[in-house]
């Protein structure tokens, strides 16, 4: 029998009714694209390329207005998939009123978690809010909150994390932390979507990328067949017309004859280095000019 994936989406498309009501606008476009099991994959693109409206139809917040999703063969309205799912919002709107300790046991009250370990004191400990479990939310600053918002998606101890730009917010300390708390869930067998702008962080924990432009899926792949290709060189020269220094980044292939060309024209080299590929550079370079 096959594998079924924890998250698959095929040819997703999702129109929104302009606001004067002449005809629509397609915020994501025919994108497909899979989480396999035990996978942690990043899910990138800048402001409005449609990241956001694809989650919330992945979790049934939204009626796709084409295509279709699966969790595990299932619909994501589905009851059987909602207790698998843990979900970690761009921007929790949460009741200042409410402490955290509240807030774990409604949830777990709404989402029928009665057969689960309910010591909401260890997972509090957990997501770094010791000493604030019964300190109204009015008090909690935005990184705070998304702690907050981590301790809830891991209540069920979820076997798929869908997490909404999870670490904005967060000074470095707290990302370091929410990071091995995301590897420690995937260490245990838990896949994980994660769309966030901060590509240091998708490079560092992520199999595999999703990137999306204009509501489109431009590439996809794993961290390695994304950074990938031909090595790039740096170089540090001086310039002949105002004799400082230049620096140039130079393709493998045109290496030696760059050099050659330099030592023609007597100009020294000052610095030569290779330069490694980022996740930022493949962004910026599949993406430009694509964002609307």
């Amino acid at each position: 029998m096959t594998d079924v994936h924890p998250l698959q989406v095929k040819e997703l498309s999702k129109r929104f009714p302009r606001k004067r009501g002449l005809g629509s606008v397609k915020a994501v476009s025919n994108i497909s694209f899979n989480v396999r099991q035990g996978e942690i994959v990043g899910f990138i693109g800048h402001n409005g390329a449609g990241k956001t409206t694809t989650i919330k139809c992945l979790l049934g917040l939204l009626k796709p207005s084409e295509g279709s999703i699966s969790l595990w063969g299932n619909a994501p309205a589905d009851t059987s998939v909602r207790k698998r799912i843990g979900y970690i919002p761009e921007s929790p709107d949460y009741d200042d009123s409410f402490t955290p300790m509240e807030y774990l046991s409604m949830f777990a009250s709404m989402r029928d978690l009665s057969g689960f370990n309910k010591d909401w004191m260890k997972l509090l400990k957990r997501v770094g809010l010791t000493k604030w479990e019964t300190t109204g939310l009015r008090q909690f600053s935005k990184g705070m909150k998304q702690r907050m918002s981590l301790a809830i998606a891991l209540q069920s101890n979820p076997d798929l994390l869908i997490m909404d730009e999870p670490t904005g917010g967060l000074d470095p300390v707290a990302r370091k932390e929410f990071r091995d708390i995301i590897i420690e869930e995937n260490s245990r067998g838990t896949s994980v979507f994660l769309s966030s702008h901060i590509l240091s962080d998708v490079e560092t924990i992520c199999d595999r990328a999703v990137i999306l432009a204009g509501g489109k899926l431009v590439i996809e792949g794993t961290l390695k067949e994304l950074l990938g290709g031909e090595n790039l060189y740096r170089m540090t020269v001086i310039s002949r017309k105002t004799g400082e220094e230049v620096e140039e980044t130079i393709p493998e292939a045109d290496l030696q004859s760059r050099i050659d060309s330099l030592r023609r024209d007597n100009l020294p080299i000052v610095k030569l280095e290779m330069a490694l590929k980022s996740l930022e550079d493949v962004f910026l370079s599949v993406t430009e000019g694509k964002e609307q």
